[in-house]
């Protein structure tokens, strides 16, 4: 097989004006000239980013290779060879890699596929077009080759085989097939919202691809069968293929379908009878007016009569009416449609006016009862709906209207449709997009028109655009021809107190993948273990490949933001550059970066300087440079290059290769082996951990036992989350004391914790499974960080040998463990240090902290601490002073879900082996680890290790084996439930979206019932408001952020009603907005300081993680409906169920959110945010999408029974169009009103 490729290799590389015939088999020398040309077989024994070598004998450069193959060293290959005549040494003028698993074309079914042994790739569907896709964003497939009966979409899972074209070199699937499914038997659909729905909360679903039995339409409520496949679906990991119905609702009970054909049947021209279609006022200004005249002209031959002209009432605003002439005015008393309630008036029952509008336009004028209330000259439609004393122009007489309201043929009738822009009472409902319906109501049919404007208000002036948007990628930078000098920072006094070893290698990013990534090479050619899962055999190759993937990605966007020509500002003594962009990592800058700073050319000459971060405030570095330059900068123009910082990198590549040690047992964690109690005799409960044998666990006993032990020690009406406040002036007999008195022994420092956390406590003490990591799951406001100090604080006590390293992946969170270990009062002066990055500066550090970082700026000192609080990347530090595998006995990693895996590796590769104990504290499903990089993301460098370890069988949540101990084995994990921040109506839908609606409301009554009285509730006592804003996005200037200044304006509404309110006052340091992008930041703070409501907190939802407010109000900015299917234009926000998640779990008391519906509903979780919030009634603004007008009509009807069932004896009557009375004429029988 070798010899035929390298003929064939010989054959098509044979000089042109070489020999006609046949090259024969390797070896033979062919004669040209005075050179001689042979063709070998070697190995790569070197190569480099120019140049490589054979065998060590035969040299040849990156020009020799063909195509755009990438060599490694040990590769064999196929090289021709002459001789060097300068050096007597052999050079390849030709080089082609070879495997003995490669044929020639026709053998690989004419598909022109090189490897005739396909590899497996275990992926993701990354995105689909017409025909064909992509797994894990490089390896295409088409779906011809996709297995019978299934039809993949983007999320979805599965096992491929693929081959390499060595054309193009890029990896192409030959079968595609689901990589796990199962069947759902008897699954309820419980949540059907727009065209995506759930089956049992955990089954998602898409009417766009799910095939369903012939004539059947899911509905909620309904019995299904499903097959499902795996699949990352917002919040969702399983996919329904196909649902077939077992048991469907009865029709009776529930709404009947909506004919999504009807809006478009209402909307045409009938009975020869044609109205104008541009209906559309434009932008007016609040406090504007605009005339607008619709034409009715009848081309038939007979006269068509107008019996009344109406608005459906979608405005709740009210601001639009309309005029005919006098003489012809035909509006009847009563309003055809709901004005108040029922605003979401749905285009399918509207067109149902075709069969029965005259019985209704009869009833409706007898009753003279619309919305429970008498009907007045002021409620007609085609009245000015203010009701104050501004009166109606009177309107001209048209020759065409005959008396009476009829339209003769060839007549044409005009109706003035009037649009005032006017401030409503609290400014909550009339920016941005509003639409109206009108209904031309004739005698045997209905015509509707859309009436749409944008108001914009006065306050939008304050935030227009001020400068087009003009973002431009910076140009690449030109090799300099002139003389360079190079002036760097002078050696920072900080820094010279920690000259520490350079133990850390440099882990180069290979050129070769570099060349992947430039090139657009597939990366599977580079390393084929990516399409692996992972294992123990390809862990440290896989997460360094991973690794080098967003450091290539790093630089490359850095290089996107390198500036020119830009002039720096001042602060004090020091320089300040303004970065479009920054605040959204567009470019990531931390402090500690370096800078360089070019000047302009001048006679041949350029000046470097290299700069520092040192602090970073939204858009503006404050820089550190040599203090000459300081002094002498006058403003002068300067070109400025961004660099990547390495060290966390190399630190990552570092823990790579030490972490090994820890084996399956840690990484790769399955059979449970029981350890002996690291503590006895101090806990009486710690005798329930015992157990002789040190086998696979197999009984549940003992966690029964546990968890039963832990309900009796609970204390009766256990308060607000307990923290280490609330018993600091108990603890202070033990500040002073190096061991614990007696009295303490079998108690735990924080009397206030409940029983889940005890439950923790006691398993982290103990280390029963030791060294397999300790999970302890924190959902929002459950207390897992009091916890985590508990747990360090009985470690530290109870074990006098315990050596403690308590890391968290930000300095914030390092800093909360440290002061909330601090504020305990409990440790001993000596006992703790928190040791800070080189680059961090003392500036950004609190007063109480400051306590403990003079000893850590000396590493081998604060090595000898017993408990040492660093951030994971910090934690690296201690390896470049020797410290090796062993040093701690103990090591906690909070907030472990928004780290890496490699980065969480470093400080877990100075625990012990044999008898350490790992304890990851964090929350899966919160904000995870921030990766810029598609491709690392593609293959996983996005999944936290301690979500991947709540993957592995031996953490997996199971039901039926620990449903007694939360689900959870108790030996491995701990799920904290009892929330202690949210109102049970803000806690219910993240509760049952995120965590199987296991979370408990054990929140302070009294705090987060404060606001159910706030006057703009839609309803009184559900502190929600979901308000719906159809504003427009915008950009402006170099910055790539958008913003939407609708929303920014009732934001700043909303905060001055609650800050300023009468009744429910709310403190402006209660008050948080949450907002994905810098710009409408900028803007929204813009407004509040015109307001002077400057202390508001406004920030992306990761300036909010770990926080609590009692109120948020989120801003989602996003309403270009054309382009939400780009991912990219979203940061992740609209689409990352994670942050969805944490933002709506920040409020105690009072969420108001406020989006674009027509753009939300197609987000899983937003689409499950807007159903919770118009099935409970609490939506209010612009007009609802089709999809889910249905939705708020269900809603309505549920009100409308319910008022039905406190009211029975009520004497008024109502028409309920889209009900009963719609129903009944689909039915053909004579609509009934219905007793409200």
């Amino acid at each position: 097989m070798l010899r035929l490729a390298a003929k064939l290799v010989a054959f098509f590389w044979r000089r042109a004006d070489g020999p006609d015939e046949d090259a024969g088999p390797p070896g033979p020398e062919l004669a040209e000239g005075d050179t001689k040309l042979k063709t070998v077989q070697g190995v790569v024994t070197r190569y480099c980013s120019d140049y490589g070598m054979i065998d060590d004998l035969i040299y040849f450069s990156t020009e020799a290779v063909t195509s755009k193959v990438l060599l490694n060293v040990g590769q064999e290959v196929i090289a021709v060879v002459q001789e060097d005549k300068v050096s007597n040494g052999l050079k390849a003028i030709r080089v082609e890699a070879v495997s003995d698993k490669w044929e020639d074309d026709s053998k690989n079914h004419g598909s022109g596929l090189s490897n005739s042994s396909p590899r497996v790739l275990i992926g993701c569907v990354t995105s689909l077009m017409e025909g064909a896709g992509y797994i894990s964003q490089t390896t295409y497939f088409s779906l011809e080759s996709v297995c019978q009966g299934f039809e993949p979409c983007k999320g979805d899972w599965v096992e491929a085989e693929y081959w390499i074209r060595p054309g193009t070199w890029n990896s192409e699937a030959i079968s595609v097939k689901p990589l796990r499914y199962k069947r759902v038997d008897r699954g309820c659909i419980s949540s059907l919202c727009g065209r995506n729905g759930v089956i049992d909360d955990s089954v998602f679903f898409t009417l766009d691809s799910l095939k369903l039995a012939e004539g059947y339409v899911p509905r909620r409520h309904d019995v299904v069968s499903a097959v499902v496949v795996e699949s990352s679906q917002s919040c969702y990991v399983w996919r329904a293929l196909c649902i077939t119905p077992v048991k469907r609702r009865d029709p009776a009970a529930f709404e009947e379908p909506a004919d999504e054909s009807c809006g478009a049947l209402l909307l045409k021209n009938k009975g020869d009878i044609e109205v104008t279609r541009m209906t559309n006022f434009g932008t007016l200004k609040e406090g504007g007016s605009k005339n607008m005249v619709v034409w009715i002209e009848n081309k038939g031959d007979t006269p068509q009569n107008l019996v009344s002209c109406k608005l459906a009432g979608w405005d709740k605003a009210k601001q639009f009416r309309f005029q005919t002439p006098d003489k012809t005015q035909m509006c009847p008393v009563g309003s055809l449609v709901p004005v108040s309630e029922e605003r979401n008036f749905s285009d399918e029952n509207t067109n149902s006016l075709d069969s029965y509008q005259k019985h209704t336009t009869r009833q409706a004028s007898e009753s003279g009862v619309v919305n429970d209330k008498e009907v007045s000259s002021d409620d007609c439609a085609c009245e000015g709906e203010d009701g104050d004393e501004e009166q109606r122009r009177p309107g001209k007489q048209v020759s065409e209207l005959e008396p009476g309201g009829f339209i003769p043929p060839g007549g044409r009738s005009p109706i003035v449709i009037i649009c005032d822009a006017k401030y409503v009472a609290g400014g909550l409902e009339n920016s941005g997009r509003c639409k109206e319906l009108l209904l031309l109501c004739f005698s045997n049919f209905v015509i509707g028109r859309f009436l749409e404007v944008n108001i914009v208000s006065q306050e939008e002036s304050l935030i227009a655009v001020r400068e087009p948007f003009s973002w431009k990628k910076s140009k690449s930078s030109t090799t300099l021809t002139s003389t360079k000098t190079t002036v760097v920072v002078t050696t920072q006094k900080r820094n010279s107190r920690r000259q520490l070893p350079s133990f850390l290698p440099q882990y180069p990013i290979p050129d070769r993948l570099k060349k992947c990534v430039e090139q657009k090479i597939d990366i599977l050619t580079f390393q084929p273990l990516l399409a692996e899962l992972l294992n123990m055999s390809n862990y440290k190759e896989k997460f360094a490949t991973l690794l080098w993937l967003e450091e290539i990605h790093a630089e490359i966007e850095l290089k996107e933001y390198n500036m020119s020509g830009v002039t720096l500002k001042r602060n004090g003594d020091l320089l300040v550059l303004e970065v479009p962009g920054l605040a959204e990592s567009r470019p990531s800058l931390y402090a500690g970066d370096k800078l360089i700073l070019r000047t302009q050319e001048y006679s041949g000459h350029v000046i470097e300087y290299i700069g520092y971060v040192i602090e970073i405030h939204e858009e503006d570095v404050t820089l550190k440079l040599n203090p000459e330059f300081e002094q002498a900068y006058n403003f002068e123009p300067m070109d400025v290059e961004f660099t990547y910082n390495r060290t966390t990198s190399r630190r990552c590549h570092f823990a790579l290769e030490h972490i090994i040690h820890l084996g399956v047992k840690v990484l790769f964690p399955e059979e449970i082996i029981l350890q002996s109690p690291q503590v006895t005799g101090n806990w009486n409960h710690a005798q329930d951990t015992k157990n002789d044998g040190q086998s696979a666990i197999k009984s549940r006993k003992a966690m029964k036992d546990h968890t039963n032990h832990a309900a009796k020690e609970r204390r009766a009406g256990a308060q607000d989350t307990p923290g280490p406040a609330g018993f600091a002036e108990k603890s202070t007999n033990v500040v002073n004391e190096v061991q614990i008195p007696k009295v303490r022994e079998k108690e735990f420092f924080n009397p206030l914790l409940n029983e889940n956390q005890k439950l923790a406590v006691r398993r982290i003490l103990s280390g029963d499974c030791r060294p397999l990591p300790y999970i302890l799951f924190g959902p929002p406001g459950t207390g897992k960080t009091v916890t985590i100090i508990e747990a360090v604080l009985q470690v530290y006590y109870a074990l006098p040998d315990s050596r403690i390293l308590v890391c968290a992946p930000s300095n914030s969170a390092a800093d909360l463990v440290c002061l909330r270990l601090h504020e305990s009062q409990v440790l001993r002066p000596g006992a703790m240090v928190r040791v800070n990055a080189t680059c961090r500066f003392e500036e950004t550090v609190t007063d109480a902290i400051k306590l403990y970082c003079k000893d850590g700026e000396d590493i081998w000192k604060a090595s000898r601490f017993r408990i040492i609080v660093t951030t994971c990347s910090s934690a690296g530090l201690f390896y470049q002073i020797g410290v090796r595998v062993g040093h701690f006995t103990h090591v906690f990693v909070d907030e472990a879900g928004q780290a890496s895996e490699p980065e969480c590796l470093i400080p877990l590769g100075l625990v012990s082996d044999a008898n350490g104990q790992i304890v990851l504290a964090g929350d899966p499903m919160q904000l995870g680890p921030v990766i810029k990089s598609r491709l690392a993301m593609a293959y996983g460098l996005n999944v936290s290790m301690l979500e991947r370890l709540m993957s592995r069988p031996a953490y997996l949540r199971d039901e039926d084996a620990f449903g007694a101990c939360g689900a959870y084995n108790p030996l491995l994990v701990t799920k904290l439930v009892k929330n202690y921040r949210s109102h049970p109506a803000l806690l219910a839908l993240p509760s049952r979206l995120f965590y199987h609606r296991e979370l408990e409301v054990c929140a302070d009554p009294e705090v987060v019932t404060s606001l159910l009285g706030w006057e703009k509730l839609p309803k009184k006592g559900f502190p929600l408001i979901f308000h719906g804003v159809r504003g427009s996005e915008a950009r402006e200037g170099r910055s790539p952020s958008w913003f939407n200044a609708a929303e920014a304006v009732q934001v700043m509404r909303y905060c001055c009603l609650l800050a300023r309110g009468i009744s429910s006052q709310v403190s402006v340091s209660d008050i948080g907005v949450i907002t994905p992008y810098r710009k409408q930041v900028e803007k929204i703070k813009i407004l509040l300081r015109n307001v002077d409501l400057m202390d508001i907190k406004v920030g992306s939802v990761e300036e909010f993680q770990g926080q609590e407010y009692l109120a948020i109000i989120i801003s989602t900015v996003r309403s270009n409906e054309d382009r939400f299917e780009d991912d990219r234009y979203f940061l992740g926000f609209l689409s990352n169920s994670k942050r969805f998640n944490v933002a709506i779990t920040r409020p105690k008391a009072l969420l108001i959110v406020l989006g674009n519906p027509h753009v939300l509903v197609r987000d899983p979780c937003f689409g499950a945010l807007l159903e919770y919030s118009i099935t409970n009634g609490v939506y209010m603004g612009c007009d609802l999408p089709p999809e889910l007008q249905s939705l708020q009509k269900g809603a309505h009807l549920l009100l409308h029974a319910a008022q039905l069932h406190s009211r029975p004896g009520a004497v008024r009557s109502r028409l309920l169009l889209d009900g009963a009375a719609g129903r009944a004429a689909r039915r053909g029988r004579q609509p009934v009103a219905v007793a409200v």
